[in-house]
């Protein structure tokens, strides 16, 4: 699989998950099982996880990655 297939499936992966297609579970499931398919580096799967994770992001799941944040921290 190259690169930007990856890239392609990380972000329908979460854009579908932003407009509630499925749960959190099942997100996981499906990027757990993309990045063993993969079977690219952890530093580059995290990068590009992370650009994924944020393109289709709105306010409301920036404020909501916020508190969750801080909830850890205490």
């Amino acid at each position: 699989m190259h690169i930007h297939e990856i890239i392609a499936c990380l972000e329908a992966i979460y854009l579908d998950y932003y407009d509630g297609l499925y749960n959190e579970h099942q997100m996981k499931f499906m990027l757990k099982k993309l990045y063993l398919d993969s079977n690219i580096p952890i530093n580059e799967w995290s990068e590009i996880l992370l650009d994924a994770q944020w393109k289709y992001g709105t306010e409301e799941d920036y404020e909501l990655k916020r508190q969750q944040l801080m909830e850890e921290e205490t």
